[in-house]
């Protein structure tokens, strides 16, 4: 049985940490955000988009533009 002393343990956690800190750093680098661009286009599509009830029909979408 192989016995462990305290300074092992405390290399097995400190091993631990630095493997996290690269992880969260890969997880980072590979996240990947919107542009600008397209958020303003569905901000400005949502703006101008219409949906109304109908008598006739359940809902008529409409474009403002």
């Amino acid at each position: 049985m192989q016995k462990f002393t305290h300074f092992d343990l405390l290399e097995i956690t400190e091993h631990e940490q630095e493997l996290k800190l690269l992880l969260n750093q890969q997880k980072e680098d590979k996240m990947y955000a919107p542009k600008k661009e397209t958020i303003d286009n569905i901000l400005n599509y949502s703006k101008a988009l219409s949906i109304r009830k109908s008598e006739h029909l359940d809902f008529i979408e409409i474009i403002l533009n």
